[in-house]
Order: C-alpha cells, then sequence, then structure tokens
C-alpha cells in the first residue's frame, strides 16, 4: 500500500548532545546507521525523582550494626518491613534485597512480601528514611516506613502476594562453616507478573523469619500521585 512505503522516518546521527527545557521540542537521536537512541520507563522515572529506597539494619542506612527480624515462623502482626503508602499515592514497588548475617540455630526461614489493608507496626519500630534515588531532585517521598517491629501489632489483612521465598531448614551455622548458607535474597520487578500497582491507602508488609535472624534489608519502589500520567 502507498502509505508502506511512503513513510520517511529519519533521527539525528549524535553520540551526545546538551537537554532542552521541560516541554520543548527535540529531534530524536540515533546513531550513524539510523539506529534510534532510546530510555526505557524505569530510566525516565530516575530522572524525573520519582525512585526512591529506604535501607538499613539496625539504623536507617546504616553501615555496620544489623537489624532484628521477627524470631520464628512468619507472625502476621510482626512485621521486619511495613510501608504505608497513603491516600492519593501510588507506587509500584520495584525491588527488595534482604543480606542475612545471622540465622540462628536450625528452623525453617521464610521470606514474604505481600500489600493489603489494616496493619500496624507494634512497639517502637525503627524509620527508614525515604531517599530519593535522584540526587538532584527535591522531590520527597510521602510513605512512611519502618521495620523491625515488636510483636502483637494488628494483622495485614493480606489483598495480594509480591514475593515469597526460603530455605527449606537452614542449620546451625558454626564459625568455621559461613559460607555454607545463602546469604542475599533478592526480588525485582521485571516481568509483568512481577509488577504490581498499590493505590493508597494501602501497605506493603514485609516478613524476615528465622530463628533469631538479623540483617539488613533495602526496599525500592517508584512513587506518583494518585490519577497522574506515569508513562
Amino acid at each position: 500500500m502507498p502509505w508502506e512505503r511512503d513513510v520517511d522516518l529519519r533521527v539525528l546521527a549524535q553520540h551526545g548532545g546538551g537537554a532542552v527545557d521541560d516541554g520543548q521540542p527535540v529531534a530524536a537521536k540515533g546513531t550513524r546507521d539510523g539506529a534510534i537512541f532510546s530510555a526505557d520507563w524505569y530510566l525516565k522515572q530516575l530522572l524525573r525523582g520519582r525512585i526512591f529506597q529506604a535501607a538499613g539494619g539496625a539504623t536507617s542506612q546504616g553501615f555496620t550494626d544489623p537489624g532484628t527480624f521477627g524470631a520464628g515462623t512468619l507472625d502476621s502482626d510482626e512485621f521486619d518491613l511495613l510501608v504505608t503508602v497513603p491516600l492519593n499515592t501510588t507506587i509500584i514497588p520495584l525491588a527488595w534485597t534482604i543480606q542475612m548475617e545471622v540465622y540462628g540455630t536450625d528452623q525453617l526461614f521464610e521470606i514474604l512480601l505481600a500489600w493489603g489493608t489494616g496493619a500496624v507496626a507494634a512497639g517502637t519500630p525503627l524509620t527508614l528514611a525515604a531517599v530519593n534515588q535522584n540526587t538532584g531532585s527535591a522531590r520527597a517521598s510521602a510513605l512512611t516506613i519502618v521495620a523491625n517491629a515488636d510483636d502483637v501489632g494488628t494483622v495485614l489483612t493480606k489483598q495480594g502476594e509480591i514475593y515469597r521465598d526460603g530455605l527449606q531448614n537452614i542449620d546451625t551455622v558454626a564459625a568455621d562453616e559461613a559460607g555454607l548458607q545463602p546469604v542475599r535474597f533478592e526480588w525485582k520487578a521485571g516481568v509483568p507478573s512481577d509488577l504490581f500497582v498499590i493505590e493508597g491507602a494501602r501497605f506493603v508488609a514485609g516478613w524476615i523469619a528465622a530463628q533469631a535472624g538479623t540483617g539488613f534489608q533495602k526496599f525500592v519502589w517508584a512513587e506518583f500521585e494518585t490519577g497522574e500520567d506515569i508513562g
């Protein structure tokens, strides 16, 4: 058909080039043989100041002191991570990384990340600061993130599951056997089955259950005002 033959798409052959102000037209750029350069969605949101992280162990963004996770099996009212997504805010969880320091004695090791409603953390949990991963952005997060909460909080009414992992049984590890057990667990959003849009008011809750586990964690998300264009 004529329109199939008459399209003449051209790009500016350029490896570099300066930026322009928002809202200004700019030519598409490509290699010298015509291949188009493109930025993926994640990079776009990073440049917009929409990607945040919260990390720590015993302290927010701490260096060496691990946090103490809930002892025993998964306990629905004892949160190792609790993210409060307020009304008029929407997030897309992107990653959750756990670095174990100690498991304790023999027991099943379980990890769960889920979303739902109604959760309340007990005791005086650690507040994890929300850090914008674009250091040039002044945008702040509307979320509240806590970790290492006590037992007997208010149970999460689970609406959906994001990630589940663990080990069938952790044996007691002697000092000279430190390399026998995996120590790093990581979930990353990638394929559509791992993508979730969480609209507030809701909670994202995480559990890291070992006999006497300690370690560090990092949660990463993209954050938007509910209803805005996130394309």
